[in-house]
């Protein structure tokens, strides 16, 4: 036991312990040298402690010690790591630049007062089962490893960063209880699990983001962002290495454009409390989430897209429809039991089959995406949802349902109303066609002449005349010149609008009109349909 106030500035320790002591007065430790260990596990500080400068050669324990008082660590430098597990501090306990290499570990800890970094460089760090009563507040730190805070009770500061961390930040059932803006720079962000009571901002930046089954109370935000320091300090130099080693693209200046963040799974998320601004969405996994018609997208956000691959399909060349596909749809596409469509470029195979939702909810959630588009008065945005939507539809259906022949044609002709271009094909094929066909077959030899025919009565009087025109002569000869060819334009023409030419046709030429009346003013309003799709707002 050491009563009252004790002083150790300066002083040098081999391979001090100071297991289970206890600290009744204020303690010093300014400039001390420790040649090996330090070992403080167990010890108890009733006044104030500090931490300040000197040398440490080897790990530092402080393990189930208890600060009554204020704990200060400033201006330190632990090479070979430093345990502060299942801690008790009553009031406040601060790092002020220090650089804590090795481990760091603050695990089942219990901090009634704030806890408070800054302008810290810490080595894997562990803060997991920890309870932070009080406010928790990092600014300017560095993690050069994994940071866990997993199953963690957090009381953040308003503004708690900025954190860089080249590993994964895991906050997987963590407890954040204040309303905060959390601005971290990691690899890895993992939210699974967590239970956010109240307005939540991450501004992230690089980080792949898990938000699988977190559960949010209060309005949360996701953004990508970037707020370029006007002083590089080492978190930002830090920051700055991070940066170009991951993307491969060097820094030249500052408020250089951020790698966007990615969000990885929204599945069992209540996306009615969730805005996404500024990140990418190509490999996120939307199925599970609840109230995903609700979700809001604001900014740039990426989805994938469709391969622009050319491969034949049987006698017919394909290429997929160039459009935004989520996810899910990309690894059922890529499944090996879909045979030939695995090579069409669709990316890796799930590692499972069962991993892959089924069709019937991969239309739901196209389904839901799309009104969350349509209610943001976004209808080109949602455009792309209904064509998933739809394809979904037809592939639920087997061949021997009616539905599957409908859908399948409505694709074919027109890309489900969203494709003007083969809408457009289809029509002008089907005007050549008509064209050659009434060229072929549907005119007449020559005009049909008219003949008038009546009996003069003996008596005189008025005579009456019958007309009669005769038949139209199927042709014969050559049937391709440029005046059959503009009055076969003329007939396809006026078939287009609904309106009949009054060209004598043969029989089959009657009824090559009628299917022309029908079928091509079709394949028109499906392409002015599809053209208003894209250009309405």
């Amino acid at each position: 036991m050491f009563e009252g106030d004790v002083t150790f500035d300066g002083a040098s320790f081999d391979g001090a312990s100071f297991t289970n002591s206890v600290f009744t007065g204020k303690s010093s430790f300014i400039n001390p040298r420790f040649t090996s260990y330090g070992n403080f596990s167990g010890a108890r500080f009733d006044g104030a402690v500090n931490f300040d400068g000197g040398q440490y050669k080897g790990p530092m324990l402080f393990s189930q010690a208890t600060f009554l008082g204020d704990a200060t660590f400033r201006n330190l430098t632990f090479p070979m790591g430093s345990w502060f597990s299942r801690i008790r501090a009553d009031k406040s306990i601060s790092f002020r630049n220090c650089k804590l290499h090795g481990n760091f570990w603050c695990e089942e800890s219990e901090i009634a007062g704030s806890t408070y970094f800054a302008d810290c460089s810490l080595g894997p760090a562990s803060l997991a089962g920890a309870t932070f009563t009080g406010e928790v507040t990092f600014e300017r730190v560095s993690f050069t490893d994994d940071c866990s805070f997993e199953r963690s009770h957090i009381n953040p500061s308003s503004v708690f960063g900025s954190i860089v961390c080249e590993g994964t930040l895991n906050l997987t059932s963590a407890t954040v209880t204040s309303s905060t803006v959390m601005d971290i720079s990691a690899a890895e962000i993992r939210l699974n699990d967590a239970i956010l009571q109240e307005t939540f901002t991450l501004r992230a930046r690089y980080a792949d983001i898990d938000l699988t089954r977190a559960r949010l109370f209060f309005p949360c935000t996701i953004t990508t962002d970037y707020v370029p320091s006007e002083r590089p300090d080492e978190a930002h130099l830090r920051e700055l290495a991070f940066l170009a080693a991951t993307t491969n693209q060097p820094m030249h200046h500052w408020g250089h454009d951020p790698t966007t963040a990615s969000i990885v799974s929204l599945r069992g998320v209540d996306a009615s409390f969730l805005l996404l601004s500024d990140v990418d969405l190509i490999r996120c996994e939307f199925a599970g989430a609840h109230h995903l018609d609700q979700l809001r997208l604001e900014g740039y956000w990426r989805l994938g897209e469709a391969p622009i691959v050319d491969k034949w399909h049987g006698i017919l060349p394909y290429t997929p429809a160039r459009r935004l596909v989520i996810e899910e749809e990309r690894k059922w596409r890529s499944l090996r039991s879909r045979g030939v469509y695995d090579k069409w470029g669709w990316g890796r195979r799930p590692g499972r089959e069962l991993d892959v939702p089924g069709l019937a909810t991969l239309t739901t959630v196209y389904r839901q995406l799309r009104k969350a588009r349509e209610d943001a008065k976004d209808e080109p945005g949602a455009a792309d949802f209904y064509y998933g939507e739809m394809e979904m539809r037809r592939h639920s259906h087997k061949w021997s349902r009616a539905e599957r022949w409908l859908l399948q044609i409505y694709w074919l002709l027109s890309g489900y109303g969203l494709r003007a271009s083969r809408a457009l094909a289809w029509l002008i094929a089907s005007v050549l066609a008509t064209i050659l066909l009434m060229m072929s077959f549907g005119l007449p030899q020559a005009t049909p002449k008219q003949e008038a025919t009546g009996i003069v009565p003996a008596t005189g009087g008025p005579v009456s005349f019958e007309l009669e025109k005769e038949a139209p002569r199927n042709p014969t000869g050559d049937r391709f010149t440029t005046d059959r060819f503009e009055k076969s334009l003329n007939v396809t023409l006026n078939s287009v609008a609904f309106r009949s030419s009054g060209q004598d046709l043969t029989t089959s030429g009657g009824y090559i009109e009628m299917a022309s009346r029908l079928f091509e003013p079709i394949l028109l309003g499906l392409a002015m349909f599809a053209i208003r799709g894209r250009v309405k707002r």
